[in-house]
Order: structure tokens, then C-alpha cells, then sequence
């Protein structure tokens, strides 16, 4: 017990953990899956949980509701009648636990960083992220405080660069395979995983593109996506990277500069004396003509 503890005599609260988190490390157990990476403010992870799944869920809802099979529906009203309560039960129940949800928080190791599973693999993880970003561009406004960004990722895998090369490579190749000329970058990042070098990332995503397209660091046409965590890397190639600021929520929203601050009063004076600076010059040059 901490001095501050026994002073108080109240414990601290625990930080954020999934359900199972004691049991393993259910983020690498989502290998094969597509997920998505969520930086939030630290020690808001709880809170940051219920706020994405609500968002994924409402979005989700919204662009890929879930398929109703009317047929068997019918068939069971007319089956009702024959079974037990015991069997229409038991089927409840089967029905209950199969249905665990469209989205599931899984544990990344890393402060700040939540994961999200896509258990439902109809869903595709870069048009529900498009999508999300498109009603916050278009609102300025979004359903919670402490998410930094959203980052879609299309497959998870090991922190191999054999396994980052496999897992990349379908995803790469329906970008450039049928196109020309296209430009792209590589955005390699990592947390809290060092054994494996960025360099030796790139140079593998840039083999699998091949030399038909050019490499833009500033403002290329396509984006390929490592981020890795851990002993887990999600890849993702996508187009609209730095249009949403590198799927970063804070910077789309931009909240206006407080009125009356130090900081803008400096910004002001210093932008009208830079304007007194132009007209003085070219006041210079009209008399010199």
C-alpha cells in the first residue's frame, strides 16, 4: 500500500482492463481479424471504450445494418408450437451466445491505445472509419471527449516482416495492381515493440508495389499503413490518409482559439506588423519607379 493510501485509507482505482485480460493477451489472439487502433487520452481508456463501441455501433447500424433471414423466422412460428420449453430455451440461449456482438474491446498492452476487434467480417473497416470521418468533417462534431484518433486496420498479424509482407500484400495489390502512375508512402509506427526495424518494413512494402509507382511523402495518392503494438501489427493501405489528417479527430475539429488570450493577441500584432512591413515596401517601390 502506497503512503497516499494509508494516509486516506481508500485504494486507487484500477486502470482499464477487458474482461479477460487476466486470462491472456486477447489483442494477439485477433491475428486474421481487421480492427480498430483508438489513441485516447491516458488513463480515459474506460470511458474510451463505451465511446468508440457506440460510435462503431451507431455507424454500423446506420451504413451495414444486420442481415434479417425472414425464412427462418417463418419456419420457426411454425415449428413453435411442437417444442418444449426446455428446447425453446436452450435454443435462446445458443442464439445468445452466438451473438457476442459486432465489435469487441480487446487489450492492446499500451497505455492510451485500445483495440477494437471487427468480429463481423462483412463489415469493411476502412469505409466504416470514411465514414465516421466524413459526418465529422461534415458536423464538427463527434460523440466524445478523449479520442485522439481512429485508425482503420484490415488485417492483424505477428511483427514479422515475413507475416507484414503476406498480411499487406492482398491489400497493396488491389490498389496498384490494375492502375498506373500512382504515387504512395509507407507510415510505419510503432509502440512499445522495438525488435523489428522501420527500414526493413518499408523496404518490403515498397517491394511488393514494385517500380511502376513513385514514392510522395508529402501528398500521395495511397497510404500503407504498419502500425504495431506489442507482439501485434495491423496493416491497411488506404487513399484518404492525410484528407483526415492522418485519422486524427482533434485536428478535423479544430476548435476555435479562445478570444482575448495572450497567445492571439501576440498572433494578431505580430500579423499586422507583418502587413505595416509590406505596405511600407511596397510604397519603396513605387517611389523608387
Amino acid at each position: 500500500m502506497s503512503t497516499t493510501e494509508a494516509k486516506t485509507g481508500t485504494k486507487r482505482k484500477a486502470a482499464w482492463q477487458p474482461p479477460v485480460y487476466k486470462k491472456r493477451n486477447v489483442a494477439s489472439t485477433a491475428k486474421g481479424f481487421a480492427g480498430v487502433l483508438v489513441t485516447c487520452d491516458r488513463t480515459k481508456e474506460r470511458q474510451v471504450v463505451k465511446d468508440i463501441l457506440n460510435i462503431l455501433n451507431d455507424t454500423a447500424d446506420k451504413h451495414y445494418p444486420k442481415d434479417v433471414d425472414e425464412n427462418d423466422d417463418d419456419d420457426d412460428d411454425a415449428d413453435d408450437d411442437s417444442k418444449t420449453s426446455a428446447e425453446k430455451l436452450a435454443e435462446e440461449i445458443k442464439g445468445l451466445k452466438k451473438d457476442k456482438g459486432r465489435f469487441i474491446a480487446l487489450d492492446s498492452g499500451v497505455k492510451g491505445i485500445i483495440m477494437i476487434q471487427i468480429a463481423d467480417k462483412k463489415i469493411p473497416v476502412v469505409a466504416l472509419v470514411n465514414h465516421i470521418f466524413e459526418e465529422i468533417e461534415a458536423t464538427k462534431q463527434f460523440s466524445s471527449r478523449f479520442i485522439q484518433r481512429v485508425i482503420p486496420l484490415e488485417n492483424l498479424c505477428f511483427p514479422d516482416i515475413a507475416e507484414i509482407t503476406e498480411a499487406v500484400t492482398p491489400y497493396i495489390e488491389r490498389h496498384f495492381k490494375d492502375t498506373k502512375d500512382l504515387t504512395f508512402s509507407v507510415e510505419v509506427k510503432k509502440r512499445n515493440s522495438g525488435n523489428i526495424a522501420s527500414m526493413d518494413i518499408i523496404n518490403a512494402c515498397v517491394a511488393v508495389v514494385g517500380s511502376a509507382h513513385k514514392v510522395n511523402l508529402t501528398t500521395p495518392d495511397v497510404v500503407i499503413l504498419i502500425e504495431i503494438f506489442k507482439n501485434v501489427c495491423g496493416v491497411s493501405v488506404v487513399t484518404n490518409f492525410h484528407q483526415f489528417r492522418k485519422f486524427n479527430v482533434r485536428s478535423i475539429l479544430d476548435p476555435p482559439p479562445v478570444t482575448g488570450t495572450k497567445k492571439e493577441s501576440s498572433k494578431k500584432t505580430t500579423e499586422e506588423n507583418a502587413a505595416k512591413k509590406d505596405a511600407t515596401e511596397e510604397e519603396d517601390k513605387e517611389d523608387d519607379a
